[in-house]
């Protein structure tokens, strides 16, 4: 099963991008101004940091036991968007799609953030 979600686009390269188009990053605003949506932004990513480490306990940094935790959290709350998941789920062969170690490390990068029941559930007892 093929899906354009796990799918890999390279940007354009040739008459298209024009030096114009393409500036150095340089020119980019390097200074922010502190607001109330970047706090809320760092909670969120101090809350993704202990949703992934909840998840990670108990795999001892094994990639097919985290996937079967990874899989398990989808089916019960659904917090992932992955095609391959939902392949894996539906078709029964979850160690045939397990993506490398890297790749779920990316999954988890972008997983909701798990409210307080969820992380409680994934914990070893």
């Amino acid at each position: 099963m093929v899906d354009d979600i796990d799918a890999i686009t390279p940007c354009p390269v040739g008459p298209a991008a024009s030096a114009e188009t393409m500036r150095p990053i340089d020119d980019l605003r390097t200074t922010r101004s502190a607001s109330p949506s970047s706090f809320r932004s760092s909670i969120d990513i101090s809350r993704r940091r202990a949703s992934v480490k909840a998840l990670e306990e108990g795999t001892e940094g094994d990639p097919d036991r985290l996937w079967m935790r990874m899989l398990a959290l989808q089916r019960k709350f659904g917090c992932y968007n992955s095609a391959r998941m939902s392949a894996a789920l539906s078709s029964g062969n979850v160690s045939l799609l397990r993506p490398s170690k890297a790749c779920l490390d990316l999954l988890n990068e972008n997983m909701a953030v798990l409210p307080d029941s969820v992380i409680s559930w994934l914990r070893p007892n």
